[in-house]
């Protein structure tokens, strides 16, 4: 199946190459780099992960900043940062009047869906391991994505499970023939293992209406989402942003089904929820962190 052509951006960390004067610190510094091997983090929605003035809404999810932190503190694996591939997804339709992202992102039975992932993991995944300094081992490579993005994220992993080790999801969009995959014999024994690949990382978290603790009390405080946040309309590129402040709310069902299928499965995983959290790039940079860490951090908990 044809897809449209689209620009895919790469992200190479600090010290990738290394412009330093001195000749000699040059030459040790390349003699560590031609040894130095790095993991891969590939983004959905990639225009919207790394700078403001690239993201729809006019906010990013600060993605550089978090990972250079998260090094500097020494909380990624090794210290070794990730190259990061953003995969667009705001231009073109496939279809008039259908947006590309919905069909490419879309459920697992969804053709679009299925060749964008095989386009990711036959293609994209190939020409990064073999034009920059990867490790190629899926244990090194993750996806990560938000709503819609989330799914393709988890779709990426589970359709190409010997290329990809680890799936982030923030407040994603599962549909239906995910969840029945997910629920089906072959997806469990993808996410447990069962065929001698690597252990699968998963991150899922949620935001939207829910008792403060994020636990069903009857005492507890009850956070909504406020329809409209100053914050989100004072962005340089749009002056106009909602946030489909409705959206987290209405994913939770879905996450809570998925949920309970790695439970039943004994499917480690990260689960966090963010009460009267919005559903936009804003949002999710104030949590950023955590799916990175959950990913790149060899002694990151599975469950919070």
């Amino acid at each position: 199946m044809m897809l449209l052509p689209r620009t895919i951006k790469i992200w190479l960390p600090p010290g990738y190459n290394n412009n330093d004067s001195n000749e000699n610190e040059i030459f040790n510094n390349n003699i560590r780099q031609q040894q130095q091997r790095h993991p891969v983090l590939y983004v959905h929605d990639g225009q919207n992960a790394m700078e403001d003035e690239d993201s729809w809404t006019g906010a990013s999810w600060r993605l550089m900043g978090a990972l250079t932190r998260l090094a500097d503190h020494q909380l990624i694996g090794n210290n070794i940062l990730p190259i990061v591939v953003l995969l667009p997804s705001a231009d073109g339709d496939l279809l008039p009047g259908v947006r590309r992202r919905h069909l490419e992102y879309g459920d697992i039975n969804f053709p679009f869906a299925q060749a964008h992932a095989d386009f990711v993991a036959n293609t994209v995944k190939p020409l990064i391991d073999d034009r920059f300094r990867t490790d190629p081992s899926p244990e090194h490579n993750f996806v990560m994505g938000s709503s819609l993005g989330g799914q393709a994220s988890l779709h990426l992993m589970m359709r190409h499970p010997d290329k990809f080790g680890g799936a982030a999801c923030l407040s994603p969009a599962f549909m239906p023939a995910m969840l029945d995959y997910v629920a089906s014999t072959k997806g469990q024994d993808i996410l447990r293992n069962k065929n001698g690949g690597c252990p699968k990382k998963i991150y899922i978290d949620i935001g939207g209406d829910m008792p403060s603790s994020g636990k069903s009390k009857d005492d507890d405080t009850f956070v909504r989402v406020s329809p409209i946040d100053v914050l989100d309309h004072l962005t340089p590129v749009h002056g106009w942003n909602p946030g489909y402040f409705w959206l987290d709310t209405q994913l939770q069902r879905q996450v809570t089904a998925m949920k309970k299928l790695l439970d039943k499965g004994g499917i480690e995983y990260q689960f966090r929820q963010y009460p009267g959290a919005r559903h936009n790039e804003r949002a999710w940079a104030l949590r950023i962190d955590k799916p990175l860490q959950h990913l790149f951090s060899s002694n990151s908990d599975k469950r919070p």
